[in-house]
C-alpha cells in the first residue's frame, strides 16, 4: 500500500512538474510573484535600484504600487487592501509606514496589522530604537529589512576628514525616540572622540508637536556658539524642514553635514557620507529573493545596511563658503552641484 501511495504522489509531481506547475507555490511556475509596494512619498531610487535587481534575477513579478502621501491616516487602508490582496511579499519604505503595516514587535495587532505575510522593509533608519525588530540579526517576526543607517562614528570620521571637530551643533525633535536615540549615541562619542557637543531640541507646542517657527532662532543661537558644523540627523521633523533649515544656517556660513542621500541632493547641505538610495534598493531585492525563491522566513534573515557608503561634497555651498575639501578626499568623494 505505501508502495502505491508513493508512486502515485510521484506520479503526481511529474504531473505538475509537465504542465509547468510549482508544487511549492501551489501556482503556474510562470505565473508572477505578487509584491505590494507600499511608498511613503512616490518613487525614489531605491525603487529603481529594487526593480533592476529584481529583473536581473529573472523573477516574473507583479509590481502593485501604492502610495501613503505622507499621510499616515492612509495606512490603515493600506492594510485593509494587503489583507484582501494576499500577495506574495509586501515591501514598505519607511519608518512610518513599516510599523503601521506590521506594528511594534511583540506588540502587532493581527486585526489591524500584518502578521502572516513576508513584510520586507527599507529606508528604516533605526529598525531596533523604532521596535520592528529586537535584534537585527534575528529579526524572529515575519519581518525583516534593509537600513540606510550609516555609523555615527563613521560619520564623525567623515566631518574630521573636510576640516577640524571641535563643536558639532544638532537640532531634534524630542518627540522623536529615533531622534533622541541618535542624539543620545553624538553624546556618547563626544567624550572618547574629542568633541564639544552641541544639541538643541526645538520646543513642542500644546500638542506635543515640534514649532517649525522657531527653527530660524534656533538656527542663530547655536551659530552663535560656532560649531564647525550643523548635523543634520534621522529626524522626520528636521528632514521635512531640511532646505529652510540648511539655508538658515548658511546665512551664519555655518555648513552642515548630513548622512541622507535626499539631503545632499535637495537641499545645500556641504558634505554627507551616505547609504546611497539604488544599491540599497538593491541589497533589499536580494532579501526579496530570499523570501520568494528561496522560501527563506523573514524571521530568519538579517536586517542589514551598506557596507560601503558614499562620501558627497556639494561644490556650489563650498564655493559660497569658500570652505574646499583637502585634496586626499577628493581623490574618493563624489562632487555635486
Amino acid at each position: 500500500m505505501f508502495s502505491l501511495k508513493k508512486k502515485c504522489l510521484s506520479a503526481l509531481l511529474l504531473t505538475l512538474l509537465a504542465f509547468g506547475l510549482n508544487p511549492a507555490r501551489g501556482v503556474a511556475a510562470d505565473q508572477p510573484y505578487r509584491v505590494l509596494m507600499l511608498l511613503w512619498n512616490g518613487k525614489t531610487e531605491v525603487e529603481r535600484g529594487f526593480e533592476e535587481a529584481m529583473a536581473e534575477f529573472d523573477l516574473p513579478v507583479e509590481f502593485i504600487w501604492r502610495d501613503a502621501a505622507r499621510d499616515r491616516a492612509r495606512i490603515p487602508a493600506l492594510v485593509a487592501e494587503a489583507k484582501a490582496l494576499r500577495p506574495d511579499l509586501i515591501c514598505t519604505w519607511g519608518a512610518a509606514v513599516t510599523l503601521g503595516v506590521a506594528g511594534e514587535s511583540g506588540k502587532a495587532d493581527p486585526a489591524t496589522q500584518i502578521t502572516d505575510i513576508p513584510v520586507l522593509f527599507t529606508m528604516v533608519p533605526a529598525p531596533l530604537e523604532s521596535g520592528l525588530v529586537t535584534d537585527l540579526s534575528a529579526p524572529e517576526r515575519n519581518v525583516t529589512g534593509t537600513t540606510q543607517r550609516v555609523p555615527v562614528e563613521a560619520q564623525i570620521k567623515a566631518i574630521r576628514a573636510y576640516r577640524p571637530l571641535t563643536r558639532l551643533g544638532v537640532l531634534y525633535n524630542p518627540a522623536d525616540p529615533i531622534s533622541v536615540a541618535n542624539v543620545r549615541r553624538l553624546r556618547e562619542l563626544s567624550a572618547p572622540l574629542q568633541f564639544e557637543l552641541l544639541d538643541q531640541p526645538v520646543p513642542l507646542d500644546k500638542q506635543g508637536k515640534p514649532r517649525a517657527a522657531a527653527l530660524p532662532e534656533l538656527v542663530g543661537r547655536l551659530a552663535r556658539r560656532e560649531p564647525q558644523f550643523l548635523y543634520i540627523g534621522p529626524d522626520a521633523f528636521i528632514g521635512e524642514h531640511r532646505q529652510r533649515l540648511i539655508d538658515q544656517a548658511l546665512r551664519y556660513r555655518l555648513p552642515a553635514f548630513s548622512a541622507s542621500e535626499l539631503d545632499m541632493r535637495d537641499s545645500r547641505a556641504l558634505v554627507g557620507l551616505v547609504s546611497r538610495f539604488y544599491h540599497l534598493g538593491r541589497l533589499t531585492a536580494r532579501k526579496a529573493r530570499q523570501i520568494l525563491v528561496e522560501k527563506k522566513n523573514p524571521r530568519d534573515i538579517p536586517v542589514e545596511s551598506l557596507s560601503r557608503f558614499s562620501y558627497i561634497i556639494n561644490r556650489s555651498v563650498a564655493k559660497r563658503l569658500a570652505l574646499y575639501p583637502p585634496m586626499s578626499v577628493l581623490s574618493y568623494a563624489e562632487v555635486i552641484d
